[in-house]
């Protein structure tokens, strides 16, 4: 007979919480009994006393051990050149067909121990059971999975060239400037921004997150606080490029003079510059929608809404339902309003048919969008082009926590334990893939967000890669500390990321900075996923790694959105607004920051080459601001990981950096525009020289 707390923790560990881990510091740490209760009833499994945890035991082992094989799950994931194992008991000797994508039809039966033959060709095929009672079978989806991702090394296979040394750069694709864009980055401003680098030998723009926002809030603009992954922020559309400029002209005329005025902000207003460019763009909608003239563009658009299906559907009128609601969180809505396949929501999107319409007309503009900006910049030479930007969660507020509920956790937020760099933990505010959701739906969520992402690019960063393992999940209402580790089924999810690379031939890369669990790195670079080095993290002790010493499976990179350009750490503007806004801990100051800051500038100024006197802390005057840029940015470029990616504020030696962590108002996060467009930007002759430098170097990097 188990003991209650062998019991208790058998639950626990069966379900996938973390009873102990490592944390930040390397010292272990251990999911008390209370926490592990609480946790467990959030997750759907009752643990109140010994009676429920029996009864939930129970249930973990019959949903886990299918004794049927209509007991399967509706997808099975199998290694290509692989037998898979059937997870039925007693599943040997049955019959067994193989519908391949290619139409070709494998048949057999599985081995004595339940084995189905290793299958050749990777894709997504259906695989029938036959049970044996008359013509009955079983039939379930079959993916069979590449050994790892689309990879670099392919793409310099394919070109000819010795090994993989590819850079790009990094935007924020919501700073983008061009005339006409009413205030708010664009398409069209990256295709300009594409055209320009690519003709400075860059292989890819890797870009922020361009998932669906709140199209009726747009005061919620946070790229990592999305709606829904499975769709697309309208707010980045550009008609330019899809329709000739009389009509673009007709449909901009009454908005010219303030789309004008919201152009020459240093910051964007995005409830201003939302509702100014929706109003533009729902007046070329009429014009689609209604003029006999506009008939290929209607058949375009009613192609996309039958390809998008019941998801693009539910998404546009989430999006009409939001405008009219009086809350904005539709777990406040009215109860018939809650669930997507009522008939009162179904009686709504009749009412609000040509809103729903001018939904769907906005994704199709975005979409067509991207795949246009794709298709020059591959035409233009790049090796890549377009990487997109995957978010970690949504908001539980929005359109994918409404459509598909049950593919995510409720009432359990993601964020962080407490570390040395954040004593009270974190909560992101997000909310994630239900690891049993994800099997129950057959990983379909997982799926379409992937295929999203990837539809109009030739890469995929994944945010918090680390998610893919494991996620520190918080209970609504409760502050981080009390929540816990849950483990994701990591060899599953990276299969299926590798078969979609494939299938697009894209590359992926995992931002696996933090707390990284023993063993992931090596899993993730098994399956081919790049992970990222960014130049402040790249140490031995104190002291930054020379070139050479830079791990080779992993992008390269000055700094990220959340940490300083390298201009503003030279200068240390990152102290003074962290000394500004009260972020200092407890133990620190200015004075002893810029003391240490010092210290770091000579570090820098050494592995760089900068020719200073390096024996001795350095001013932020020692050297010249751009010089430090130069040697950085060549200093990054040098490394042997087979792509850097430079951002773009880097590039143009900008001071301020696109967000502050731990800050919502108080530091424009997610606002900050280009001085000038990007084209003209470099066009200087400082950064003219940048782009040769770092092009002739990996360039170098290839032979």
């Amino acid at each position: 007979m188990i003991e209650r707390s062998d019991a208790l923790q058998q639950l626990a560990e069966s379900v996938g919480l973390l009873v102990e881990w490592t944390g930040s510091d390397d010292r272990r740490q251990s999911l008390s009994e209370a926490r592990q209760r609480r946790m467990l009833e959030c997750l759907g499994w009752p643990a109140a006393d010994d009676q429920a945890v029996a009864a939930s035991l129970a249930r973990w082992r019959a949903r886990h051990h299918p004794v049927a094989f209509d007991q399967l799950p509706p997808l099975l994931i199998a290694d290509q050149q692989r037998p898979f194992p059937v997870p039925v008991a007693e599943a040997g000797g049955c019959g067994f067909v193989v519908r391949l994508e290619s139409g070709e039809t494998l048949d057999g039966h599985l081995d004595a121990g339940g084995h189905l033959p290793a299958v050749h060709e990777i894709g997504y095929h259906r695989v029938s059971f036959l049970t044996g009672r008359g013509d009955d079978s079983v039939t379930r989806l079959l993916a069979v999975t590449p050994a790892r991702c689309f990879a670099l090394s392919d793409i310099a296979e394919e070109r000819g060239e010795a090994r993989p040394s590819y850079w790009g750069v990094a935007a924020q694709l919501y700073g983008l400037r061009r005339d006409g864009d009413a205030g708010i980055g664009d398409l069209a401003a990256l295709d300009e921004l594409c055209g320009a680098v690519a003709q400075a030998g860059a292989d890819a723009v890797a870009i922020s997150p361009v998932h669906a926002l709140f199209a009726a809030h747009p005061e919620r603009f946070s790229p990592y606080s999305p709606s829904s992954r499975l769709f697309y922020n309208v707010w980045h559309a550009s008609p330019e490029g899809l329709f000739d400029e009389e009509i673009l002209d007709r449909a901009r005329a009454p908005f010219v003079e303030s789309m004008t005025r919201q152009e020459s902000l240093a910051l964007i207003d995005w409830p201003a510059s939302a509702r100014l460019k929706l109003a533009m763009l729902e007046r070329l909608f009429q014009y689609v929608e209604h003029d006999e003239r506009a008939l290929e563009w209607r058949s375009r658009l009613v192609a996309f809404r039958r390809d998008g299906g019941e998801r693009l559907e539910r998404h546009c009128r989430f999006e009409v339902l939001q405008a009219h609601a009086d809350e904005t969180d539709w777990r406040q809505w009215p109860e018939e309003w809650r669930d997507p396949g009522s008939e009162a929501v179904e009686a709504f999107a009749e009412q609000h048919r040509e809103a729903v319409t001018f939904a769907v007309f906005l994704q199709w503009l975005v979409a067509a969008g991207l795949d246009r900006v794709q298709q020059n910049a591959r035409r233009a030479g790049m090796a890549v082009g377009l990487i997109a930007d995957l978010a970690v969660g949504v908001d539980p507020a929005g359109s994918q926590a409404w459509s598909d509920p049950a593919e995510l956790h409720r009432g359990l937020s993601v964020g962080s334990p407490p570390d040395a760099f954040n004593a009270h933990g974190q909560n992101w505010g997000v909310a994630a893939f239900s690891p049993e959701g994800l099997v129950d739906s057959g990983y379909r969520g997982f799926l379409a967000m992937l295929r999203a992402s990837l539809a109009h690019a030739g890469g995929l960063r994944i945010d918090h890669v680390l998610g893919l393992s494991r996620l520190w999940l918080v209970p609504e209402g409760e502050s981080s500390q009390q929540g816990a580790y849950l483990r994701y089924p990591l060899d599953d999810l990276l299969r299926l990321v590798s078969l979609e690379s494939w299938r697009h031939r894209a590359i992926v890369i995992g931002e696996d900075l933090g707390t990284v669990e023993d063993g992931l790195r090596d899993a993730l670079a098994d399956r081919g996923v790049l992970g990222m080095s960014v130049m402040w993290f790249e140490r031995e002790g104190d002291a930054f790694l020379p070139t050479g010493a830079w791990r080779e499976g992993t992008m390269a990179t000055t700094s990220t959105h959340d940490l300083p350009t390298v201009a503003g750490w030279w200068l240390e503007n990152d102290l003074r607004w962290r000394d500004r806004l009260g972020l200092l801990a407890e133990d620190e100051t200015l004075p002893k920051l810029r003391q240490a800051r010092g210290e770091e500038r000579r570090r820098l100024a050494a592995v760089c080459g900068l020719g200073a006197d390096t024996r001795q802390s350095l001013d932020s005057d020692a050297v010249e601001v751009n010089d430090v840029v130069d040697a950085a940015l060549a200093h990054v470029a040098g490394t042997p990981t087979p792509l850097a990616l430079l951002p773009l504020e880097d590039l143009l030696g900008l001071l301020e950096q696109a967000n502050l962590p731990g800050t919502l108002d108080e530091h424009p996060n997610w606002r900050r525009r280009l001085p000038v467009p990007a084209p003209q930007a470099l066009e200087t002759r400082t950064v003219r020289h940048r782009l040769t430098r770092i092009d002739r170097i990996r360039r170098g990097g290839r032979s």
